[in-house]
């Protein structure tokens, strides 16, 4: 194959064509680092949206069940009250204001604590103050450490925090300085309905 000379116009030539390349690698570097930085600063608001999606989807299931729950366990109290069962009706005369007044601790006592709603007491418990469902999912979280998942926590603990609250009434909604609610133990709440001073929110 015989050797090819380049004379000085065709070198110029090549010069402005690499030249020209290298331009055009550099502004297609600096598109790439900017579309990394925007991507970057767009991923906590749209991983914080998703989450709070997710928090508002389980609390509507949430509801949802509660809604329905209360049906279901109220039903078979209309069918105990057969005629045909006279003398069983009388023998349970008297126990019924006793059972009227434990009827909500019956029924959650039927109910099976699940790892979030042991969890969410633990909370409570160890902070000795009441807590917002945010600061209780940090909580959960750091007690999971490397296997904990900020949005899985935030979803169950809405789930646990509205069966606790609402259904059972194991933990208590109470006010705070701020919107929405805090939570707490039923004995941190005075006959008014009042979270006691010693177990103020902290922060």
């Amino acid at each position: 194959m015989a050797n090819l000379k380049l004379a000085s116009s065709d070198i110029k030539q090549l010069l402005a064509t690499y030249e020209s390349k290298q331009r055009q690698l550099k502004f297609e570097l600096e598109q790439t680092n900017r579309m990394i930085r925007n991507f970057k600063s767009a991923l906590p608001n749209l991983e914080a949206a998703e989450a709070a999606q997710i928090a508002s989807i389980a609390e509507a299931a949430a509801i949802i069940e509660e809604v329905a729950i209360p049906e279901a366990v109220a039903a078979p109290k209309k069918r105990g009250r057969k005629p045909g069962r006279p003398a069983k009706a009388a023998s349970s005369k008297a126990p019924v204001k006793a059972t009227a007044k434990s009827s909500k601790k019956d029924r959650s006592s039927g109910y099976r604590l699940s790892e979030y709603d042991l969890l969410v007491f633990k909370a409570l418990e160890e902070t000795g103050s009441a807590m917002l469902t945010a600061e209780i999912t940090d909580f959960i979280v750091a007690q999971q450490g490397a296997n904990g998942d900020a949005n899985k926590a935030q979803t169950m603990v809405v789930r646990s925090l509205q069966k606790l609250a609402n259904r059972r009434d194991d933990i208590r909604k109470v006010s705070y300085e701020g919107r929405g609610r805090a939570y707490a133990l039923p004995n941190w709440v005075n006959g008014k309905g009042n979270l006691k001073r010693k177990y103020a929110r902290k922060g």
